[in-house]
């Protein structure tokens, strides 16, 4: 059973929305659908998730959307889950991170070589793991602001 299964069976709302805001970071081009699956399955066992929305304003201005503000809008996902930001967020991460997806579909592996990566572990790159340090630092960050009011 998943993180997310288990929260969900838990009817833990806490627990899903963070199950989801790590399917993001994992993949903010949501290439397996894990996110879209996660807010699926958690609408189909009648779990209301979504928050009101605090107001703060997003950047509709594309040319002022990267990695930073990326990192940001999942941040906020962590204080205010609405229904908008998540939305921007998604929208955000596939306009940020879809440089990486031409680049990966540019290098589509043939049969043989599918397989032999499938038979490999898993390795975090280099920028996998800043990426991640990142986004830590901005959460850590946000509970040590919110702890302070």
């Amino acid at each position: 059973m998943t993180f997310l299964e288990r929260a969900i069976q838990e009817k833990n709302i806490q627990k899903i929305r963070s199950a989801i805001g790590s399917y993001i970071m994992a993949d903010p081009l949501d290439r397996r659908g894990e996110v879209a699956g996660a807010v699926r399955k958690v609408g189909e066992a009648g779990i209301h998730i979504w928050e009101k929305h605090d107001g703060r304003d997003f950047r509709h201005d594309r040319t002022q959307w990267d990695k930073g503000y990326f990192t940001l809008l999942q941040a906020q996902l962590m204080t205010n889950f609405s229904k908008e930001r998540f939305e921007h967020t998604l929208e955000v991460g596939k306009e940020v991170y879809k440089e990486e997806r031409k680049a990966q579909m540019s290098k589509s592996p043939t049969q043989s070589q599918k397989y032999a990566v499938s038979k490999q572990k898993p390795r975090l790159s280099g920028k996998d793991m800043a990426f991640g340090m990142v986004v830590i630092g901005a959460i850590i960050a946000m509970l040590y602001y919110l702890m302070k009011k």
